[in-house]
């Protein structure tokens, strides 16, 4: 894990802003989480400190199918950002059906919506109103907050922080200097860091929070498919070989052509969007000469980028365009921790309701 970075000259110019942010963040802190809602279910959170992306998505995936084998029934509950329904709210997924588009609901939900059957998918700003609807429409008892760190107006019994394992402070401020949201010390209400890499990543954040448990964890290609082609799927490792043209708005483009290097692909040029970017058909058309013009046999996309393509009306692709699908593989340690922590928040739940009760 790298030293944080040093300064440019025109974040330095930025540090009294940052400072003002951190101080104004810890007074609003002090004053809003012991006011904090709590959910009639146990709430977990999957957040980043920093701005950027760090994996939410595929982690709050896995974690889902982990919770649905357990037997409970899960919500997951986003913003929805980039969405028409952010503000208001509504159902992405009732668990059975899809109820909306990705303009609608935005990419992520959506995304989510499609990978998990029998998960129910609410997006809107206000998540103590998408945990009400959850428990008493949909009956869940555990939810899941997607990019839910800063969410401070909703209690947490598990909350999960991502990192970036290669730089995961940056250059160690807050915005507008650094890329923080908060402060590093804040990392102690985490009850789990969760840092993308090899088990030695965790060596310095356990020293700085001994009492926080750290996990690793790693991107795996989970198959590829044809876009426009329902029935077109094939293992991740067809790519090994392959001259291949990496396309994708997101927020961390360089992760995305690490995973396809890793998978033996030859990237012989790219092109990077910013996250969360509607495509045109002259996006896609640009990105097919583009591609065409470096020798690609195929462009590769991320799954995220494929729920909107797809929306659009079915073009004539050469070359063809493929999405890599990913799944975040956690170790068996990480699981256990986290079913212990689960069943403790609802035996901590269960006991104060019969206390409620009882009082009665």
């Amino acid at each position: 894990m790298s030293n944080r970075e040093q300064l440019r000259w025109w974040q330095v110019l930025l540090v009294p802003l940052s400072v003002l942010y951190s101080i104004g963040l810890k007074v609003y802190l002090w004053w809003r989480l012991p006011r904090q809602s709590r959910a009639k279910a146990v709430v977990i959170s999957a957040g980043n400190l920093s701005v950027g992306g760090t994996g939410k998505t595929p982690v709050v995936i896995a974690i889902c199918r982990y919770l649905q084998s357990k037997g409970f029934r899960v919500a997951v509950l986003s913003r929805g950002y980039g969405g028409t329904m952010s503000h208001a709210g509504g159902v992405v997924s009732d668990g059975e059906h899809i109820f909306a588009n990705s303009a609608q609901a935005g990419d992520e939900p959506l995304l989510i919506a499609r990978k998990l059957p029998g998960v129910v998918v609410l997006v809107g700003k206000d998540r103590r109103k998408t945990a009400r609807q959850a428990t008493e429409q949909f009956g869940c008892n555990v939810l899941v907050l997607d990019d839910g760190f800063q969410y401070w107006q909703l209690h947490r019994d598990v909350d999960l922080v991502l990192l970036d394992g290669e730089r995961p402070f940056g250059n160690g401020w807050t915005l507008p200097a650094g890329i923080l949201r908060e402060p590093v010390e804040h990392l102690r209400r985490a009850d789990a860091l969760l840092v993308q890499g090899e088990g030695e990543r965790c060596t310095t954040l356990t020293q700085m929070f001994p009492f926080t448990p750290c996990f690793t964890w790693q991107k795996s290609g989970e198959g590829i498919r044809q876009l426009y082609h329902a029935d077109a799927h094939w293992r991740a490792d067809l790519l090994s070989g392959k001259r291949v043209y990496a396309l994708a708005a997101i927020a961390s483009f360089e992760s995305f052509r690490q995973t396809l290097t890793q998978l033996g692909a030859q990237v012989v040029g790219t092109r990077s969007l910013p996250d969360h970017h509607r495509y045109s058909p002259a996006d896609v058309l640009e990105a097919q000469r583009l591609a065409r013009e470096c020798g690609a046999e195929v462009i590769v996309v991320t799954e995220k980028d494929a729920v909107k393509l797809e929306e659009m009306p079915a073009m004539l692709l050469e070359p063809p365009m493929w999405a890599l699908d990913i799944e975040a593989c956690f170790s068996e340690s990480f699981w256990q921790w986290l079913n212990a922590q689960v069943r403790a928040a609802q035996r901590l739940r269960s006991s104060q309701v019969s206390a409620t009760e009882g009082a009665l």
